[in-house]
């Protein structure tokens, strides 16, 4: 007589963690090989060209005339400073409000005494007119180098601060019980649970006020200061130079889209142990192949 076995041995490549096909990584850098931004910087070419014909050159400036001023910024050293120290300021700027941020978040999440002196005044500062902080600092500070440091920290620290803070809060309460149970020391604790739950939104904040770091640095730069891009650009519009205008807002957006990259370069390589995303049509709707089909053997 016949004997029918069923075996549900798994086949390779399936079980429990296998998601069928993965798909690379997204690259930091995808955004310069899509297809579409060449479309995108020809269309906004197109209307530039078409407006600088039927308007003044103080209005609108002609793509020739700010070609021409890029080039010469970016091979004069003198101009070449002036952008260097802005970017110099963000990144002092911005590595200070991320230490005190840090420490800030990481004290109100293990600590409900810190967190109800600490959270209600980090909201307060959060709430404050960047202004505000501007003109502040021009009254307390004669240092134009400590006024721009002053705006910068209190500015984006309520962001890194609130950022590390609910990513601990979002720990689930058994993970911090089970580890415990192990008996570990802080630094073991903080090693293998804390960081690599706050890393994602520590990275988010640092993306967030990349570009709000340097909006606050030019406004700053703009009451005092004689070296920078913010006071290259009040030199432009005193003297209605909008080519030179134009020219140093565009090298500054593409150092912060190159900073950006760099940064979810970084993002990619720290966080490199996150499940992959899975392939586009995976997420469509496509019925997932089963991790052991029946074999029958008889």
């Amino acid at each position: 007589m016949a004997t029918t076995t069923v075996s549900t041995s798994p086949k390779p490549g399936s079980g429990p963690g296998a998601a069928g096909p993965v798909a690379e990584r997204p690259s930091p850098w995808r955004r310069f090989r899509d297809p579409s931004l060449p479309i995108l910087v020809a269309v906004l070419l197109g209307i530039w060209a078409l407006a600088s014909r039927f308007t003044a050159e103080y209005t609108v400036p002609t793509i020739p005339s700010v070609a021409q001023e890029m080039w010469s910024i970016l091979t004069s050293w003198e101009s070449l400073r002036n952008l260097l120290t802005t970017l110099a300021r963000v990144g002092v700027g911005l590595a200070a409000a991320f230490a005190v941020g840090l420490a800030l978040g990481l004290a109100m999440g293990t600590s409900s005494a810190a967190a109800r002196y600490l959270l209600p005044l980090i909201r307060f500062v959060q709430g404050i007119p960047s202004l505000s902080w501007v003109i502040i600092a021009v009254i307390w500070f004669a240092d134009v180098e400590l006024r721009v440091w002053f705006v910068m920290v209190l500015v984006t620290l309520p962001g890194f601060a609130l950022q590390t803070y609910d990513s601990y809060r979002a720990i689930p309460a058994e993970l911090r019980d089970m580890a415990r149970s192990f008996r570990p020391g802080r630094w073991a604790l903080f090693r293998e649970i804390t960081l690599p739950a706050i890393t994602p939104g520590v990275f988010t904040a640092w993306k967030v006020n990349l570009g709000l770091g340097i909006r606050m640095v030019l406004i700053a730069e703009l009451v005092g200061a004689t070296v920078g891009v913010g006071a290259q650009l009040l030199s432009a519009q005193q003297l209605f130079d909008m080519a030179s205008v134009v020219s140093w807002t565009l090298l500054l957006a593409v150092c912060m889209l190159i900073i950006q990259a760099v940064v979810e370069l970084l993002e990619s390589w720290v966080l490199r142990y996150r499940p992959r995303v899975g392939l586009p049509s995976e997420a469509s709707g496509r019925p997932a192949t089963s991790a052991a089909a029946p074999r029958v053997e008889g």
